[in-house]
């Protein structure tokens, strides 16, 4: 049987714990506390922008965007 150290037990009491309070809340209040908001370079700082085709949009999120937002195509077509 595999032993569990009681330092490990007690991480697990308190997440419980934690988990239990912010259950409590009010929904609108988890929303609000919920969510992180962060500041993305590019699309935070222009107009909003509408393009005619998820092509399109995934193009420009590759040639615009920095590379750490994650917007990036997997596998460019001219990879090859």
């Amino acid at each position: 049987m595999k032993r569990v150290s009681p330092k490990r037990t007690d991480w697990r009491r308190d997440w419980r714990a934690q988990c239990r309070r912010q259950l409590a809340r009010p929904t609108l209040d988890r929303i609000k506390y919920g969510f992180a908001w962060v500041h993305k370079p590019v699309l935070d700082d222009g107009p909003s922008r509408a393009f005619d085709s998820m092509a399109e949009y995934r193009r420009w999120c590759h040639e615009n965007l920095p590379v750490y937002l994650g917007y990036r195509i997997a596998n460019p077509p001219d990879a090859a």
